[in-house]
């Protein structure tokens, strides 16, 4: 059972009926990593299959004067994913919000893409709840424009077929994603089933290589077998998802580890720009 009091706070659940209307008070911030797009892709979601386990909370019920909220997803895991805004530039009551899970909780969290201005936030949770936040991974977070995207070409080469990456490839495509943690799979699984993907597969009809989208609505999971690398279908595929994301009318970007300098070079050779750090950590 959550947690769910601090001091005289108690967070309070933002029913399904409500989240367009959280959506719309992010219509601005369409290019965060929290933001617009986020709220969107679980809006999605649900839409699609209403037992999916995810739920957002406001700080005593309080929402729709600054847009603070913590979001909860469940994907099967053995951690879940705890996502968090606010448009206010104080941050009180969304650090109020997030001591109201994590001061006494006994599930593990992974909070997950969030941008270098709440770095302050994480900061005071690491103080009051000394027993979490052990690690954080920082990634650049890059966008690129509307344009940019439109003049990209993704013509596979000869004996290559682009298309949507199939659910039986699930297990294979997580046994060799750098970021895999215990039930990770059905995170895999999740992004397959519910979002936009593309994977690229040779005249045997293997998979060689593939790209998905994250729930922040970025591309990630990007990865090309060994025995296919340096043939550029990493960069194929980038452009491909991006123009497919695009045609449906949402912002393309991408979180690339600040330390992955190859995968940095290839977004900017194509144009991508940096918009901020976004921080993962748990």
């Amino acid at each position: 059972m959550l947690h769910m009091k601090y001091n005289s706070h108690s967070l309070v659940e933002i029913s399904r009926s409500e989240w367009k209307t959280l959506l719309e008070l992010y219509k601005n911030k369409k290019h965060e990593s929290n933001g617009y797009s986020q709220i969107n892709n679980y809006i999605n979601w649900v839409s699609k299959d209403d037992k999916v386990d995810v739920k957002i909370y406001s700080l005593d019920g309080e929402w729709q004067s600054d847009g603070t909220f913590l979001m909860i997803v469940n994907h099967g895991m053995a951690i879940k994913e705890l996502s968090f805004n606010t448009l206010s530039e104080n941050f009180e009551r969304l650090t109020n919000a997030l001591l109201c899970l994590l001061s006494e909780a006994n599930d593990a969290y992974l909070l997950s893409a969030y941008g270098h201005r709440l770095i302050p936030v994480i900061d005071v949770l690491r103080e009051k709840c000394k027993s979490i936040l052990k690690q954080t991974n920082q990634t650049v977070w890059y966008g690129a424009s509307k344009e940019l995207v439109a003049s990209f070409t993704a013509e596979p080469p000869a004996g290559i077929e682009l298309r949507r990456v199939e659910l039986k490839h699930a297990s294979a495509i997580n046994e060799i994603w750098p970021h895999r943690s215990e039930g990770s799979v059905e995170y895999v699984k999740s992004l397959i089933t519910y979002n936009v993907s593309v994977g690229a597969y040779d005249e045997q009809g293997d998979l060689i290589a593939w790209c998905l989208r994250l729930p922040s609505g970025a591309l990630g999971v990007l990865q090309v077998l060994d025995t296919h690398k340096r043939l550029g279908l990493g960069s194929l595929l980038v452009r491909y998802l991006s123009k497919k994301i695009s045609e449906l009318g949402d912002e393309v970007m991408a979180p690339v580890v600040t330390e992955n300098t190859p995968s940095r070079k290839m977004f900017e050779k194509l144009g991508f720009q940096k918009i901020d750090y976004v921080y993962w950590s748990w």
